[in-house]
């Protein structure tokens, strides 16, 4: 049976606290609309016949801001508070519609309901943003944005299914964990969590993570908004697969609601999905580093000291190593089964000596952990019969088969399991300082949709989490939790990183992990990476293995991770000719940590992605390709990647009135819409800074213990157009929480007068958090000359920053460098004058 809501009779506006509110009546049902800000504004459907789980509203609540609340990284929900003084508004009524107009300075936005079929239109300055009527009088389509469907007379529940009108040109974005191109227009996906092992990263669908947010753009008409469903039980997002003239999305059940979110940039939008669902947790310093994984360590009977020769090799090898992710086998009893922390014995004696051990050598460990629990674990029956175990409709346990047999999972829904849980990780790992919490195989694959846990099993892996964050956070009251999740859904960005999962050692997947990335950053999630070289599948080519590790160069996570049936892991030195090429793609990521964590920083405090494809960075360039894989990292590095076998050369296109340095090139480049061919041998990786900007380097940085450097570079590229340009460079330990507020701040600010060729470059503090660290100059070497720092600067502790120029650009001593003491800029600003060109 299907309904609608329809025939609008009634409509009034109401200023509330937090927001203004339109209630709208009509035939079987009401409309509601919620204008926090002009940014921020909620629709829901109501329909009277129809009646939605309690535990269905309870999950819609959460992904609208309940868990924000308990994180102490994140916003509180709906953060937008509308007050009278926000902005203006005024109803109005005419023979179709319901207006409501609301101003806000020079921003205004029209709410249009349509009164026979309560289709809701949004429009921003004079632009339809969202909705509007589908197709004209001649086309056959759904008339209602809304329509639900019933199996029966007398059902109680059934599908929404929303429609909304889809232009020519628009183009989307999100979505989460989807492989394929980065543009969803003309796919169909389903939002269901999975686990998959060797997927095709080009076309499998679905996969480990489902955001049910999304970003349409509309290129042509200059359109931009962001659409969130809050619903636990999405069920599929069409984007004109289905039809050209609409996309879609079918809910199971309910409830019937969504947020269109606008910002004058894409970046704004995802602030404001933000601002609903969680900012990003900042993770340690320490994760942002090199990391040695593979299943093949843990898995035979002498795992132990395949984890300390891969240690010794590491220091052999002299690579910067900040630790492994350790896979489940550490768990995996005699009998082949994995027991959820129990550790193996034989394996690991004494495995608390060993994590202590390997934590005074530096080394910090995250511990793989499942939440299903094996009806043969010893602690079955107990978890049992204190009822921890997620139900199936008939109020037992779900039984399921899982890692090699038979088990259930534990219900983090449960305030007592939740707390047993925590309990657990705290004993188990957490006691030991240099141990994290990797989220694993948790995915929770329900075949019961009768039953409550079936409806909200996409927020499992978000309350896992979430025990996880709190767990820590509880043991270690100022220090950043360390987690990552394979699985997650609409908010798992306030507790945890993640990675694209168990992918294929082949050139496709490396192609295809790139744009994956992108996705799960235009789905709030910023900090990422990919199991390089491969996960699964043949030991992946020299050359292959050389392009995966160069593009990590420039991503959050650079972890070489693999399973091999003949037991052989992937390593920096599988191949020894690739491994001094590797090596260096290692120490280059050291090298630009200081930048690395500072867009981290960035994307934790507003939820804009490290990756940024350019075509949403250069909106006003049409032509901007949506397909290359080559995109900005942060706000001032192009990277360039080759991810075709056998291909050493690749085109980069410049958008249109853009300017950028080649480093390794020494000019400049000018960016008319048009393509440079960059060769990027085997051994090499490439780059362009963008003019102006500012790169704060780290040389010779060699461990991530704390974020305090010695040494700090700043890689200054001056525009000779005369544009002044400032760089705010954050730092703290690398370890304790934002909210403590001990990090520092820097102010570095160039200006350039293109008439006489002068400029200047300014550097100050501006809070100084941690007034127990050590603050120094040292003196640099310059191209060819000594800078010597002045003599009354320097300090025995040994920290400085140094500020260099490219090109021809020189400083008043005819250096291209300028060390200055750190401890000298806390006392008061310095200013350096410079001259030169490109």
């Amino acid at each position: 049976m299907k309904y609608v809501v329809s025939k609008i009779s009634r409509c009034s506006c109401k200023q509330e606290s937090d927001s203004l509110v339109i209630n709208a009546t009509g035939e079987s049902g009401r409309l509601t609309i919620k204008i926090y800000s002009l940014e921020l504004i909620f629709v829901r459907y109501d329909i009277d016949s129809i009646k939605i789980a309690d535990s269905v509203k309870q999950a819609s609540e959460m992904l609208c801001g309940a868990f924000a609340e308990n994180s102490s990284s994140a916003k509180n929900c709906r953060a937008c508070k509308a007050s009278e003084s926000d902005f203006s508004f005024n109803c109005q009524e005419t023979d179709v519609y319901f207006y409501t107009e609301c101003i806000s300075g020079s921003d205004n936005v029209l709410v249009s309901i349509n009164k026979e079929n309560a289709n809701v239109t949004v429009e921003r300055n004079g632009k339809i943003i969202h909705g509007g009527e589908l197709g004209t009088k001649d086309t056959v389509l759904p008339k209602e944005q809304l329509r639900y469907f019933t199996t029966g007379k007398n059902a109680k529940t059934g599908r929404a299914s929303f429609f909304f009108p889809l232009a020519k040109d628009d183009r989307f974005f999100g979505l989460g964990d989807k492989a394929g191109y980065p543009d969803r227009r003309m796919n169909r996906y389903r939002m269901y969590n999975r686990d998959s092992l060797g997927y095709d990263a080009e076309k499998s669908d679905p996969l480990y993570k489902s955001i049910p947010f999304f970003i349409k753009h509309n290129p042509v008409t200059d359109v931009l908004c962001g659409l969130y469903f809050p619903s636990p039980l999405i069920e599929s997002i069409d984007f004109g697969k289905e039809s050209p003239f609409y996309f879609s999305t079918e809910i199971a059940e309910g409830p019937m609601e969504y947020f269109v979110i606008s910002g004058n940039d894409y970046k704004q939008i995802l602030q404001n999905y933000c601002r609903i669902t969680g900012f990003p947790a900042l993770p340690p310093l320490f994760s942002f580093g090199f990391f040695g994984s593979s299943m093949n360590y843990v898995e035979p009977d002498d795992a132990q000291k395949r984890m300390e020769k891969y240690f010794a090799d590491i220091e052999e090898h002299e690579i910067p190593c900040e630790g492994m992710y350790v896979s489940s086998g550490y768990l995996k009893a005699d009998d082949g089964k994995r027991y959820a922390f129990v550790w193996n014995k034989r394996k690991f004696p004494d495995y608390g000596k060993f994590l202590d051990d390997l934590g005074k050598r530096g080394y910090n460990l995250i511990m793989n952990i499942k939440p299903g629990i094996l009806t043969t674990h010893p602690w079955y029956k107990e978890l049992y019969d204190k009822g921890y175990f997620v139900k199936d409709s008939d109020g037992k346990p779900c039984v399921v088969f899982y890692w090699g047999g038979n088990a259930s999972f534990v219900d983090f829904s449960n305030p007592k399991a939740f707390e047993w849980w925590k309990n657990k990780l705290k004993e188990v790992f957490l006691s030991h300082p240099n141990c994290g919490i990797w989220n694993d195989n948790n995915e929770l694959e329900l075949e019961d949709p009768q039953s409550d846990a079936f409806k909200t099993r996409t927020l499992f892996s978000t309350k896992m989490c979430q025990a996880s964050y709190e767990a820590s956070l509880e043991l270690n009251n100022n220090l950043r939790p360390w987690l990552t999740t394979r699985s997650g859904y609409a908010g798992i960005q306030k507790y945890s990183r993640t990675w694209s999962g168990d992918n294929v050692s082949d050139w496709k997947t490396l192609k295809f992990n790139q744009f994956q990335g992108w996705s799960l950053g235009l789905s709030a999630l910023p900090f990422y990476g990919h199991d390089l070289g491969g996960f699964f599948g043949d030991v992946p080519s020299e050359e292959l293995l050389i392009r995966s590790c160069q593009s990590a160069v420039f991503q959050p996570r650079f972890v070489i991770h693999s399973w091999r049936e003949n037991g052989e892991p992937t390593e920096p030195w599988t191949y020894p000719d690739a491994f001094p090429i590797i090596q260096k793609f290692v120490l280059e990521h050291y090298r630009f940590m200081p930048y690395i964590y500072n867009c981290a920083y960035e994307a934790g405090k507003t939820g804009v992605p490290i990756e940024r494809p350019l075509f949403l960075e250069y909106p006003q360039d049409k032509n901007v390709p949506v397909n290359s894989s080559h995109c900005m990292f942060g706000p001032s590095i192009l990277k360039i990647l080759i991810v075709d076998e056998g291909k050493t050369k690749t085109e980069v296109y410049l958008p249109k009135d853009t300017k950028w340095y080649d480093v390794q090139g020494e000019k400049l480049l000018n960016g008319e819409g048009n393509s440079v061919t960059f060769d990027i041998p085997l051994d090499s990786y490439a780059y362009l800074a963008k003019v102006p900007s500012v790169v704060p380097t780290a040389p010779d940085l060699r461990s991530l213990k704390q974020g305090l450097f010695k040494k700090v570079e700043f890689l200054l590229f001056p525009d000779e157009e005369g544009t002044q340009f400032e760089y705010i460079y954050f730092e703290d330990s690398g370890r304790t929480i934002i909210a403590d507020k001990k990090y520092n701040l820097w102010h570095v600010r160039m200006t350039f007068n293109k008439n006489s060729k002068t400029g200047t470059v300014e550097i100050e503090n501006e809070y100084f958090g941690s007034k127990n660290d050590e603050f120094a100059a040292v003196q640099c070497a310059g191209k060819g000359k000594k800078c010597e720092a002045e003599k009354d600067s320097l300090t025995d502790s040994g920290r400085s920053f140094t500020l260099k120029l490219p090109g021809k650009f020189r400083f008043e001593n005819s250096c291209d460098s300028q060390t200055v003491s750190v401890d000298s800029v806390l006392k008061e600003k310095r200013i350096f004058k410079f001259t030169g060109s490109y």
